[in-house]
């Protein structure tokens, strides 16, 4: 009789932990493919905001009134060297604010790279300004 119910309390003891261990990875999965997204989410900020300072270095590089057109080309270069997965540039747009300055802004869509099925967000956008002081022009 002693033996039975050991036997027995043993088996409860490995069936509760197991239990637990799977009611636990139902909560542990979603908290770390949610921090995946996060991680991804913050990198690619950090990468476009990147992108629109390279944009404006470039567009500052560039004296528009000798050399028109030029200063979207180089942009257009900037992003085509460009080279994140989860990240798509739509447009950007440049403009001089004030003399001797240039202003570049980027817009991009966000992919995630994990699905979140309750949200139902798939993507999200991106919009990075940047300015930085003429380089390229010529003093008269």
């Amino acid at each position: 009789m002693y033996m039975t119910r050991n036997r027995r309390n043993r088996r409860n003891t490995i069936g509760g932990a197991l239990i637990e261990t799977v009611v636990g990875l139902f909560i542990l999965i979603p908290v770390v493919l949610f921090l995946v997204d996060v991680v991804a989410m913050v990198l690619a900020q950090m990468s476009h905001d990147a992108l629109a300072k390279d944009c404006a270095r470039a567009a500052a590089e560039v004296d528009e009134t000798r050399f028109p057109g030029k200063t979207q080309t180089d942009i257009n270069g900037v992003i085509a060297r460009f080279n994140n997965p989860l990240l798509h540039v739509d447009s950007n747009s440049w403009s001089n604010p004030s003399p001797g300055v240039v202003r570049v802004e980027t817009r991009s869509t966000f992919t995630f790279p994990v699905y979140i099925p309750f949200v139902g967000a798939a993507s999200q956008q991106f919009v990075a300004e940047a300015s930085e002081p003429l380089v390229g022009v010529l003093s008269p």
